[in-house]
C-alpha cells in the first residue's frame, strides 16, 4: 500500500482559460463541480481549443458567488452572470456532439476582442454520452459527461515526476503546463503509473489512462505565449506509450475517473495498491 499527499487542487471553469487553485473539489460522478463547465466555440459551433488558440491561456477564470470574473492584463476584468436560459446553440468536440445555452453578447464581445475573432461562450446545458471508443478509454466510453474536459473527469500529476522532468529541460516549467486538477506528492517519480484504484477519506477514482501531451504543455499558461523549450524531444526519450496510444504517445500525469462522488481537500492522504506499471519505452524502438 501506497500513500500520497494532495498538495494543490485546482479547478479551470472555461475550457482552456487559466484556472485557479482551491482549497476542496466537490467531485460528482460527472466530474468536479465548476470544472470546464463552460467554452468557448467558433463557427460551425467548434469548440476553441488552448492547442490551436494558445492566447486563450492569458484570460484567468475565477469563480465567485456573483458569478464567474473573467480578467487580461491588458483588457481588464469583467463579471459573467451564468445564464441558464437563452439560445441553445450546437457543439461538437472529437466525437461528442451536443448542446450548450449561449452566454450572451457582452462576455462573446469582450473575448472576441482579445482574440480578434467572433466566438461566443456557451455552457453544457444537458449532459451527453461519452463517445470514446478506444481500449485504453474503456472506463469512459458509455459514461454521462456534463464537462468540457479534454479525456476523463479529473486529471492528477506528481511532484516528484515534474522535478525530474525539469532536470532534464533546458529552462524548467512550471505543473501549471499540465492543467491537472489534483498534484500529489509523497512517491517517486512517475509512480503514479502504477495507480489503479485510489481512496480517500470522503472520494475513491480510478485511473484511465497516462495523459497523452499535446502543444498545450509548451504554451505559458499566463500569457499564452510559447518560449522555445525542449519538452517534447524530452518525453519523446523518456515518456513514450508503448501500446494503446490515441495521440501523441508522449505521457505525463493521468486521466483519473470517479468511482465514489465526494469532497477532497488540500493535505487529504490517498492510498493505492501498486498495479502493473503501463509499457513506457524511451522512444528508440
Amino acid at each position: 500500500m501506497k500513500t500520497v499527499t494532495v498538495q494543490e487542487l485546482y479547478v479551470y471553469p472555461v475550457k482552456g482559460c487559466n484556472g485557479s487553485p482551491v482549497e476542496a473539489l466537490d467531485i460528482t460522478e460527472q466530474g468536479i463541480v465548476g470544472d470546464r463547465e463552460f467554452s468557448f466555440v467558433g463557427d460551425g459551433g467548434v469548440l476553441i481549443e488552448q492547442k490551436q488558440y494558445p492566447k486563450i491561456a492569458s484570460v484567468q477564470v475565477e469563480q465567485t458567488s456573483e458569478g464567474l470574473v473573467f480578467k487580461h492584463e491588458a483588457e481588464g476584468s469583467i463579471l459573467h452572470k451564468t445564464r441558464t436560459e437563452g439560445k441553445s446553440v450546437p457543439a461538437k468536440w472529437v466525437l461528442d456532439e451536443f448542446e450548450g445555452t449561449d452566454q450572451g453578447d457582452e462576455i462573446s464581445q469582450w473575448i472576441s476582442h482579445i482574440l480578434d475573432m467572433p466566438i461566443r461562450l456557451i455552457r453544457i446545458n444537458q449532459p451527453w454520452t461519452v463517445n470514446f471508443p478506444v481500449p485504453d478509454m474503456a472506463r469512459l466510453h458509455g459514461k454521462s459527461k456534463r464537462r468540457f474536459t479534454a479525456a476523463s473527469e479529473l486529471s492528477l500529476t506528481n511532484l516528484a515526476s515534474l522535478e525530474a522532468l525539469n532536470a532534464d529541460l533546458d529552462v524548467p516549467i512550471p505543473m501549471d503546463r499540465f492543467r491537472s486538477n489534483i498534484v500529489i506528492d509523497g512517491i517517486a517519480a512517475y509512480e503514479e503509473d502504477e495507480m489503479d484504484f485510489v481512496v480517500g477519506e470522503n472520494v475513491e477514482i480510478l485511473q484511465v489512462t497516462p495523459a497523452e501531451r499535446c502543444a498545450i504543455i509548451s504554451t505559458d499558461q499566463k500569457t499564452g505565449d510559447r518560449p522555445e523549450n525542449n519538452i517534447f524531444e524530452v518525453l519523446r526519450k523518456t515518456r513514450v506509450k508503448t501500446e494503446g496510444k490515441f495521440g501523441s504517445g508522449l505521457i505525463f500525469g493521468n486521466y483519473m475517473t470517479v468511482k465514489k462522488p465526494g469532497k477532497l481537500y488540500l493535505g487529504d492522504q490517498l492510498t493505492f495498491e501498486p498495479a502493473a506499471k503501463i509499457g513506457v519505452s524511451n522512444g528508440s524502438d
